[in-house]
């Protein structure tokens, strides 16, 4: 039986999900960038639709790992879709990007890469005490 530590389930679901929140990110910085261009219309990256599609049925995502499994989770990195905000009321230059709403979006950000950066680290940490109980025995 061959033993991959560095290969899991949920370290391949947090890095899908630090993807796609470098992705934001990006997004959100580009709102930013355009708060004074004329016509831009603010962007944004869904994680409600990249999480149903990384779950859905038909995703490549999901796999077996093992005849006799149920299905496992496998995040599969690929970029998800930036689309245009609509709903936010536009200015006279029809640009409708809203300082404090992309201000909200990048701490909501900040906070999810601050939390998955403290699980993953809690993971490696769980790794190294079992190899360290193990050489000493």
């Amino acid at each position: 039986m061959k033993l991959d530590l560095f290969h899991d389930q949920t370290l391949d679901a947090m890095s899908a999900y630090l993807g796609r929140l470098s992705q934001r990110q990006q997004v959100v910085a580009s709102n930013l960038a355009n708060i004074d261009t004329p016509g831009y219309k603010t962007r944004d990256v869904s994680f409600h639709a990249t999480m149903q599609e990384l779950m859905s049925e038909s995703s490549p995502g999901l796999r077996t790992t093992r005849s006799g499994h149920d299905r496992g989770w496998s995040p599969v990195p690929s970029q998800a879709q930036a689309f245009e905000v609509h709903g936010i009321p536009a200015r006279a230059d029809r640009n409708n990007v809203d300082l404090d709403r992309e201000m909200v979006k990048l701490s909501e950000t900040s906070f999810g890469y601050a939390m998955i950066t403290q699980l993953m680290r809690a993971k490696f940490q769980t790794l190294a005490a079992s190899i360290h109980e193990g050489r000493s025995q």
